[in-house]
């Protein structure tokens, strides 16, 4: 009987027919540009980043001189491109294969997803008297009094009751305009940004602790990640140099499970996927600008990760996309003077050498 008390004060559902959704790009479906698009991103960042050290423009950004990716690298650039290669041709094997046999996405249930967070914001209000009522307010009492006053207020104090409703018989033919704002709000942006913080969570949580465990087996860090280490000096194009099982367990394991987790679209997935590699490359790119937007977002950037792949600082700033982890557990280095004073020492021997070598 509550139930259909209840019901009786809800509009009825709205009719959703769903379509296929039209691809992006006529001839390509969404999940085949989804898995590809991250490649291409990756190709112009990364091009654009060689292109930049070529010229040698905007040099006083750099984190190295030049001449130390010569001097400290111990992998060459083709050496570096190959293997580049190789991961791209796997990341793009990968999401062909999990995307094959899949249809176009459907679309058409907005107006039914609106209608379930309508329902839900709704419901939602029926705490509020109870809400006031553990501070001593009537909130219900409040609500008659200034009926007349203020039209959504009253639907929030008196929890949608259904005096309220039988006082103004219209309010029960539908939901508020308050309601629906909330609700479209939720759909629209709300659900969309909590998938991409689940996506975000998902993938920084297993890098973290996979790429931890990287360097506390030794095992694992002699026969796997010694090869990404290779780089101390680190660039664009080689911001996912590494060894083929770190590319495939550690990489694009975390974007396969984050995908799923979240439940992200393929044009979701294009964001996030495209996103994701930027901030890969710009970590590498070995530029510290002084506007660079991932530096607003957090302290994780392109210093940040570097010195993660000094000889000093390989135990110390796992994390890839936040600090959270690293703060949490006590792995981010907090010694900036002492960072500097390295920097500077490995600045002037590697300037000796070269010297040297005149």
């Amino acid at each position: 009987m509550a139930n259909a008390t209840s019901a009786s004060y809800l509009p009825p559902p709205p009719t959703c027919n769903l379509t296929p959704r039209p691809s992006l790009i006529p001839g390509v479906s969404d999940h085949v540009l989804g898995t590809v698009l991250p490649t291409l991103v990756y190709i112009i960042a990364s091009g654009f980043f060689y292109w930049l050290s070529e010229q040698g423009s905007l040099s006083q950004y750099r984190i190295h001189p030049s001449e130390e990716e010569l001097k400290r690298n111990h992998v060459s650039r083709s050496q570096c491109l190959r293997v580049v290669v190789r991961y791209h041709v796997m990341q793009v094997a990968t999401g062909l294969l999990l995307s094959y046999g899949e249809g176009p996405e459907l679309t058409g249930s907005h107006s039914c997803d609106v209608y379930r967070w309508a329902v839900r914001v709704r419901h939602a209000q029926k705490a509020v008297p109870w809400a006031f009522a553990l501070v001593g307010i009537d909130a219900k009492g409040l609500a008659l009094t200034t009926y007349s006053k203020n039209a959504v207020l009253v639907q929030l104090l008196a929890g949608n009751s259904k005096a309220i409703s039988e006082s103004n018989p219209a309010q029960a033919m539908g939901f508020t305009a308050s309601e629906l704002l909330l609700a479209e709000f939720m759909v629209s942006y709300a659900g969309q940004a909590a998938q991409f913080l689940v996506a975000l969570s998902v993938v920084d949580t297993w890098i973290y602790f996979t790429h931890r465990l990287c360097h506390v087996n030794k095992t694992l860090y002699r026969v796997v990640h010694a090869q990404h280490h290779q780089l101390y000096v680190s660039y664009a194009y080689g911001a996912v140099y590494g060894h083929w099982l770190e590319s495939i367990f550690l990489d694009i394991l975390s974007f396969v499970m984050a995908n799923a987790i979240a439940g992200l679209s393929a044009r979701q997935s294009m964001v996030f996927g495209s996103l994701a590699t930027i901030k890969t490359i710009s970590d590498h790119c070995g530029y510290v600008f002084p506007l660079d937007p991932f530096r607003y977002v957090n302290n994780n950037g392109a210093r940040f990760h570097d010195l993660h792949h000094q000889t000093w600082g390989l135990k110390n700033n796992f994390s890839t996309y936040t600090v959270f982890w690293d703060n949490l557990l006590g792995t981010t280095w907090t010694d900036k003077a002492g960072a500097a004073a390295r920097y500077s020492r490995v600045h002037e021997q590697t300037k000796r050498r070269a010297e040297k070598a005149l």
